[in-house]
């Protein structure tokens, strides 16, 4: 019998363990007015690791009216190195890069094209 609990045992830690989502937070615009925060789960793409998932953008500056709007956008990022990751953020339609580092205290720009650059912080929780 033992033979048998060993086998079963053996199979169940050879079985891949899904990856909990990363939190995602961080903060955009040039006196930090807009809050983010989202959800990105791993998915391994031709043995890229890449994160994708939600992200909302909560607009807390201080000339804010009738409460905070916020957006729903994605988030799809690749860790490159360490901490460095390349994102991509889309915002209703609005497509913005991102090459920096992963950590609450980098402060890097991700760039919207037509629409200029923004400062930027991602960081995990």
């Amino acid at each position: 019998m033992r033979p048998a609990s060993l086998l079963l045992t053996l199979s169940v830690l050879a079985m891949p363990a899904s990856a909990d989502p990363l939190q995602i937070q961080g903060t955009t615009g040039y006196a930090g007015e807009y809050e983010l925060s989202g959800s990105v789960s791993e998915q391994d793409l031709n043995g890229k690791k890449e994160f994708s998932g939600p992200l909302t953008a909560r607009h807390i500056g201080l000339c804010t009216r009738d409460g905070p709007k916020e957006s729903i956008g994605e988030i799809r990022l690749e860790l490159t190195q360490s901490s460095r990751i390349s994102a991509t953020l889309d915002f209703e339609g609005s497509k913005c890069t991102y090459k920096g580092l992963l950590s609450e205290s980098y402060h890097g720009f991700m760039d919207c094209g037509g629409e200029g650059s923004l400062p930027l912080r991602l960081w995990t929780k």
